[in-house]
C-alpha cells in the first residue's frame, strides 16, 4: 500500500496543486453562499469541506519531499494515495457542481444588486429612508433630480425636504401652485412628488419617496383649461343668443296678435259697410262687428297703459286684448332670469292655448320651495288628443330652462299642465 510518504515528488506535487485549487473554489463558493443567504445546512456543509481540505493541505504540505527515514512510525496520512485522490476528486466535483448551479441560477434569483439594477431602470425617481431619516436605497433617476435640486448628493430625508422648500430660490426648479406637490424642472419636465410609509415584515417603517414624470399629463391639463375658457365664452355667447331668441319670439307673438286685431278690424269695417247697405244684419256680419268692438277696446286699453311697464303687466294686457282671463297664484321670483323665464313661459302658453285649445282662462300657480321654485300653468281649453312635443317658442323656452339648470314637463292628458322647476339663486350658485 503506497501512502503519501512513499509516493513520488511528481505525484505529491500534483495532489497538492489539486488540493489548493479545490480550496480556492471552496472559498469562492462560501462567499457566494453567504451573499445569496442560502440555507444554514448548505453553509455548514461548505464550511466543513473547507476545513477538511485546509487540514489535508497543511498535512500534505508538511509531508512533501520528506525522506523515507523521516517518516514517523505513526504517520498523519495513513490513507493510501488512491484514497487521497478520491477525496480530492469528490470534493472537486462537488464544488464544481455547486459553482455551475450558482452561475446557472444567478440570472434567475434576486439579490441586492438585482434589486438596485431594477430600480435604476425605472423611469420614476424612487428612494427609501430609514426611520432615522438616513438614505437606504436610491435609484439613478433620484440622484439626477436631487443633483438639479441641491447641486449635491442625497444623504438624508431632511436634505430632500429642505431642497424642495428652497427649490424656487436655488436651482430654478419651480413649484406649480395650482397642482399638488408638482415641480417644473429647467429641462421642461414636470415631476409630481409623493411620500408614503412602508412597513416591512420585521415592523420597521421606511419612508418611500417617488417622483413621477407627469409632463404629458400637465400639458394636457393646460390645454384642457384653455378649452374650458373657450367653452365658457361659447356658453356666454349662447346665453346671449338664447336671450335674443326669447325676445324675438315674444316680439313675433305680439306681432301676430296685432295682425289678428288688424284682420278683425278689417272684417268689422266690411261688416259695417254691409249693414249700411242692407236693412237686416246677417249672423256673420254680427260676429264680425263683435270682433271689431273687441279690437277697438283692445286698442283703447293699450293706449291707457304707460309706455314703460313691466313684462308681466304687458303680458296681462296682451291676454286681456285677446280675451283671456289670467289668474296668478303666488309671487313671481325676484331673480331677473327666473322672472323672465316665467313670464315668457306664461306668454307662450297664452298663445298656444288660444291658438290650439280655444281657451278663455289661463291659470298659473307659483310654488316656492327650499331649494327650487316651480310654475304650473293650465287652461280651460280643449285637451290635446296626442302627446305634446315642444317646438317653436316653447322649444326655445325649454332650452333656456336647461341652460339655467332647470327642468320642464308637459302633461297633455286629461288636462294640459306645463310644469317648470328652477333652482333658487343659492342652489344655482352651488
Amino acid at each position: 500500500m503506497m501512502t503519501f510518504y512513499l509516493a513520488s515528488k511528481t505525484e505529491q506535487a500534483a495532489l497538492l496543486i489539486c488540493l489548493f485549487f479545490s480550496l480556492i473554489l471552496c472559498v469562492f463558493y462560501m462567499f457566494a453562499s453567504l451573499e445569496r443567504r442560502e440555507r444554514k445546512r448548505n453553509i455548514t456543509l461548505n464550511a466543513g469541506v473547507f476545513i477538511s481540505l485546509l487540514l489535508l493541505l497543511c498535512i500534505t504540505a508538511d509531508a512533501f519531499d520528506k525522506k523515507i527515514t523521516e517518516v514517523p512510525a505513526k504517520p498523519l496520512l495513513p490513507l493510501p494515495m488512491w484514497v487521497l485522490w478520491c477525496i480530492v476528486g469528490a470534493s472537486g466535483v462537488l464544488l464544481l457542481c455547486q459553482t455551475a448551479s450558482l452561475i446557472f441560477q444567478k440570472g434567475r434569483t434576486l439579490s441586492h444588486n438585482s434589486v438596485k439594477q431594477a430600480l435604476d431602470t425605472l423611469p420614476s425617481a424612487i428612494c427609501y429612508f430609514t426611520p432615522s431619516g438616513r438614505l437606504k436605497l436610491c435609484n439613478l433617476q433620484m440622484h439626477r433630480l436631487f443633483r438639479i435640486l441641491a447641486q449635491s448628493d442625497l444623504q438624508s430625508f431632511d436634505e430632500l425636504q429642505q431642497a424642495l422648500m428652497e427649490c424656487d430660490k436655488r436651482s430654478g426648479v419651480l413649484r406649480i401652485p395650482d397642482e399638488k406637490q408638482t415641480y417644473l424642472f429647467p429641462n421642461g419636465k414636470v415631476w409630481r412628488y409623493v411620500q408614503s410609509k412602508i412597513a416591512v415584515s420585521d415592523g420597521t417603517v421606511f419612508t418611500e419617496v417617488i417622483f413621477s414624470d407627469v409632463t404629458e399629463l400637465y400639458e394636457k391639463s393646460l390645454k384642457l383649461k384653455e378649452q374650458t375658457k373657450q367653452l365658457e365664452k361659447f356658453a356666454s355667447d349662447l346665453k346671449i343668443l338664447s336671450d335674443n331668441v326669447l325676445t324675438l319670439t315674444k316680439e313675433t307673438e305680439v306681432l301676430l296678435a296685432k295682425t289678428k286685431l288688424h284682420d278683425q278690424m278689417g272684417a268689422g269695417i266690411i261688416a259695417i259697410r254691409q249693414v249700411l247697405r242692407q236693412e237686416q244684419i246677417s249672423q256673420e256680419a254680427a260676429e264680425s262687428i263683435q270682433l271689431f268692438q273687441k279690437a277697438v277696446s283692445a286698442i283703447k286699453s293699450d293706449s291707457e297703459y304707460p309706455l314703460e311697464r313691466g313684462e308681466f303687466a304687458e303680458f296681462l294686457q296682451d291676454a286681456s286684448i285677446i280675451g283671456v282671463k289670467v289668474e296668478l297664484t303666488g309671487e313671481l321670483p325676484k331673480q331677473e332670469e327666473l322672472y323672465r323665464i316665467f313670464v315668457i313661459a306664461m306668454r307662450e302658453s297664452l298663445t298656444n292655448c288660444v291658438r290650439h285649445a280655444d281657451a278663455t282662462e289661463l291659470s298659473a300657480i307659483i310654488i316656492q320651495g327650499d331649494s327650487n321654485i316651480s310654475l304650473h300653468i293650465t287652461n280651460n281649453g280643449k285637451p290635446s288628443k296626442s302627446v305634446i312635443t315642444p317646438k317653436g317658442g316653447l322649444l326655445n323656452v325649454h332650452r333656456h330652462i336647461i341652460n339655467l339648470g332647470g327642468s320642464m314637463e308637459i302633461q297633455w292628458s286629461p288636462v294640459f299642465v306645463l310644469t317648470i322647476t328652477m333652482p333658487t339663486e343659492k342652489e344655482a350658485a352651488e
